[in-house]
């Protein structure tokens, strides 16, 4: 008897983490089709393998902040050095994206950024833009899911290479990169925890010899996210590395992050980000260092990056088993127009039928 009370006590136990489980996947369903910071369905910049929802518009902006201290030659009236002096510098990005399924295989985004510190002006101005397409290799039934994504990069700055920011140049660029995502929500295990993993390649310049330029770059990351109450948690290392500088650079001196967030709906249904970047390596330039490598820079050690997505539908486009789906609806329900003409046309000739037999009965003679 008593085993038999811990048997029913262990499905009970199993049927409400069951139940826990398949809440928070509901819940946050909507969460985990959201937007990265340059564009795509991803994390704050690692891509998912899949699209966003055939005919969904996402609209985000995100702001990142960075501040540090540092020690400046001060000068007297007569420009002569009087010692060393403490600054406040600071670095603030604006980001603006917009993402658009087209079908539950692809999606197109457009990454622009309206604002950019470039520690010269009073007032940053813009810097440059990012066109991309993703494709997605549906693997229906598994969880494992595959795509690819390219895209092309315009330099729309009119100052490039700014300080803490990633490496760029005055050059139109590519890139393409390979997607890959394992949603546990679709295994046996039922789990509401995704997986990505992306790798791919960046030329920086596409006027010059693809693959072994000094300036082509790796492109990496990994990441998952996992929902936590009615919030998504994530957690992503993204890396670009310069291939061809192997000889000249270690890979702590490449950019190399780690941006740990929570993704939350807000007020009018708005999805908010809230996010860090965590510069890895440990390593920062002295000056000489970078006059003897115009690939090393200063990289941002850390930023504070906040985020807010807005999502409209523009265009209702099925999937194969909805379309299927009202397919069947509709030759059903021309089967039951059918029917009902028949039986209208039926009734119709009884009702005339009826008729000539009481016609016939009034002219019988009595």
């Amino acid at each position: 008897m008593l085993n038999g009370m811990k048997s029913r006590t262990r499905k009970l136990h199993l049927l409400a983490a069951a139940s826990v489980l398949a809440l928070l996947s509901a819940v946050c369903s909507p969460l985990f089709a959201q937007v990265t910071l340059g564009g795509g369905r991803g994390h704050l910049r690692l891509l998912d393998a899949e699209p966003v929802p055939a005919g969904d518009l996402y609209v985000n902006g995100f702001y990142s902040v960075y501040v540090k201290k540092v020690h400046r030659t001060a000068y007297g009236s007569s420009g002569e050095i009087t010692g060393k002096q403490e600054e406040l510098v600071s670095d603030h990005t604006v980001n603006l994206s917009l993402t658009l399924g087209l079908s539950r295989l692809f999606e197109i985004y457009a990454h622009a950024v309206p604002y950019q510190d470039n520690q010269q002006d009073l007032w940053g101005p813009n810097g440059d833009t990012r066109l991309g397409i993703k494709v997605h290799i549906p693997n229906q039934g598994h969880a494992l899911q595959t795509g690819f994504a390219g895209f092309v990069h315009l330099p729309t700055a009119p100052l490039h290479n700014v300080p803490y920011e990633g490496y760029s140049t005055g050059a139109y660029g590519w890139g393409l990169l390979g997607l890959a995502t394992l949603d546990l929500r679709s295994s046996a295990l039922a789990l509401p925890f995704k997986i990505s993993f992306n790798l791919g390649y960046r030329d920086l310049d596409w006027q010059d010899r693809y693959f072994s330029s000094a300036k082509d770059q790796l492109l990496a990351g990994f990441g998952f996210k996992i929902p936590v109450k009615s919030a998504l948690v994530y957690w992503e290392t993204t890396a670009e590395i310069f291939i061809n500088q192997t000889d000249r650079m270690s890979l702590r001196q490449n950019l190399i992050r780690m941006s740990p967030g929570v993704r939350f709906v807000g007020p009018a249904k708005l999805i908010f980000d809230v996010a860090a970047d965590l510069r890895m390596g440990n390593y920062r330039p002295d000056a000489a260092a970078i006059k003897s490598n115009p690939f090393l820079k200063e990289y941002a050690e850390w930023k504070i990056v906040l985020g807010v997505t807005y999502r409209a539908q523009l265009f209702n486009n099925p999937a194969p088993e909805e379309r299927a789906r009202t397919l069947y609806q509709e030759k059903e329900r021309e089967k039951a127009e059918e029917i009902r003409k028949q039986r209208q046309q039926i009734n119709q000739e009884l009702e005339e039928l009826r008729k000539k037999v009481e016609q016939g009965q009034q002219q019988v003679p009595k």
